[in-house]
């Protein structure tokens, strides 16, 4: 069994004729036909039969088939373990991301990102938002994916992407909870000063959400009731949902369908910043600059990120996109 014969068997049966399979081989329907009726007669049996000009496998024809597959197979993973031997070893570039972001990247982003730079290797390193930071700032991350409500910083450079609402998270119980909606928003409105009298649960300092949250408050012009501070979004929503008071959530975090949970947009209304961060100056190679661009396409999708692009987001975008069309 040579190489050769076993890529035109595999052909035949994959194209289903000998000018299909001629046509994918790039030789002619004459020298096909020719190799065929050899091989046959040198096996002493048929591997195909020919139906109304259509190849069908044997039995012995299936036989040959997977044989010549996994003989295939085998060269190829034989072939790539010697290039690996003779190639530089792979880079790897780490990037800084959240739980939920880390679970994304890998399930939607990571393949394609592979096929394009086989060679580079993909590390997620999960944390929180002032984590990621830190992981920036110190060279643990060539950058991180995360979110932020101030994008002025005299230690990092942003590239804005899309914004999410800040919405409230309020028990069913809760007074605000039936409040009536305007036909053409997504949830029911309240000002911030109607929420002044209502136990609280934070994200813990450093967070984007506590941020904004410390924010509204200042703004609102009354200091909170906490009663719990968590660095995780499920825990809050939780706690909302066991009635131990209301909290600020991103909007991709609600749970439409859940009894327990009301939501309410605040008026006016507040929005974080998806982003990613690096250290300042810091220039990131092409491979880093795809992944960013991967992230945008996937975004798009999302019906609740609101395209918010900077300049450095509008570049990247412009750079790999080839389907028309800026940003």
């Amino acid at each position: 069994m040579q190489i050769k014969n076993m890529s035109y068997i595999i052909a035949l049966a994959e194209a289903g004729t000998l000018s299909a399979a001629g046509k994918q081989l790039g030789i002619s329907q004459p020298t096909l036909s020719v190799f065929l009726s050899n091989l046959e007669q040198e096996l002493g049996i048929d591997l195909f039969l020919r139906d109304k000009k259509k190849l069908i496998p044997t039995p012995a024809g299936r036989i040959y088939l997977e044989a010549a597959r996994r003989i295939l197979s085998t060269q190829e993973q034989t072939l790539q373990s010697i290039r690996q031997l003779t190639t530089a070893p792979p880079i790897e570039i780490r990037i800084g991301v959240t739980p939920l972001r880390g679970s994304e990247v890998a399930s939607k982003i990571f393949a394609r990102f592979s096929a394009r730079y086989p060679n580079i290797r993909l590390r997620l390193q999960e944390g929180y938002m002032q984590e990621l930071r830190n992981m920036v700032q110190n060279g643990m991350a060539s950058c991180s994916l995360g979110t932020c409500f101030d994008t002025e910083s005299a230690d990092f450079d942003y590239i804005t992407l899309f914004r999410e609402e800040v919405i409230v998270a309020v028990p069913a119980f809760h007074p605000l909870a039936h409040r009536p909606k305007n036909t053409s928003m997504e949830f029911p409105q309240v000002s911030p000063e109607e929420l002044s009298d209502s136990p609280f649960i934070l994200m813990s300092p450093g967070s984007s959400i506590r941020t904004i949250s410390d924010y509204i408050f200042h703004q609102a012009g009354f200091s909170p009731t906490v009663v719990f501070e968590s660095g995780n979004n499920l825990v809050i929503r939780n706690m909302v949902r066991n009635g131990s008071g209301i909290g600020f959530q991103p909007r991709s975090t609600a749970l439409m369908d859940d009894p327990d949970i009301a939501y309410l947009s605040l008026a006016p209304r507040y929005y974080l910043n998806l982003c990613v961060v690096t250290k300042k100056g810091t220039v990131l190679s092409e491979s880093e600059r795809y992944f960013i661009y991967l992230m945008i396409q996937n975004d798009f999708h999302v019906p609740y990120y609101i395209p918010d692009f900077n300049e450095a987001a509008r570049n990247i975008w412009d750079e790999f996109h080839t389907e028309g069309g800026s940003l």
